[in-house]
């Protein structure tokens, strides 16, 4: 259409429209592409952090684990220590010193896995308000660099409105009144 002889300013003026809508589409290309890498690394960053947390939470697990299972072997071990000092002539006294020794190590056992899963415990409830304060930031980083990236970009784009204005303001008036 810009290229029909019907009058050179209006042949101007689309040929400058034309040339501000691509520039526009670039814009808003360039834009997008802004918008989805920001918003894709602070999403990246997440993932990862919570795969440190469920890892966390699963060696927490394990731990606890750990410390149950001591306890019932405990709990199982004074169970025939009990048995035993109810019935004297069911065990030999070789055989008391022995379940006595096995009790006071897996005492210490349990106690262990015990200090153990609240080390654990202890150091994941840091890492979560850690992660909590993080995911907080980065959020709020994300956000402003975004609105700082769409700032800009409708900056560009008012200046490129104000430029095709001038362009039009500047076209010969009196080849508008021909075409009248």
């Amino acid at each position: 259409m810009a290229g029909q002889e019907l009058s050179k300013s209006l042949s101007n003026g689309l040929t400058d429209m034309g040339s501000l809508q691509q520039k526009l589409k670039v814009l808003q290309g360039r834009q997008g592409v802004a918008d989805f890498a920001e918003f894709q690394l602070t999403t990246d960053e997440y993932i990862r952090l919570i795969g440190a947390v469920r890892t966390a939470f699963t060696a927490r697990g394990r731990a606890y684990g750990l410390w149950q299972n001591s306890l019932a072997d405990l709990m199982k071990r004074r169970k025939v220590l009990e048995g035993y000092v109810q019935h004297p002539g069911r065990a030999s006294p070789e055989r008391l010193s022995q379940l006595k020794a096995e009790i006071a190590r897996a005492e210490i056992r349990t106690e262990g896995n015990r200090n153990a899963f609240d080390d654990v415990s202890l150091i994941l409830k840091h890492e979560v308000a850690r992660f909590d304060a993080s995911r907080v930031r980065d959020f709020q980083a994300a956000i402003e660099a975004y609105l700082a990236s769409l700032i800009d970009t409708q900056e560009e784009i008012v200046t490129l409105w104000e430029a095709y204005l001038v362009s039009l303001r500047n076209t010969d008036p009196a080849e508008s009144r021909q075409l009248s």
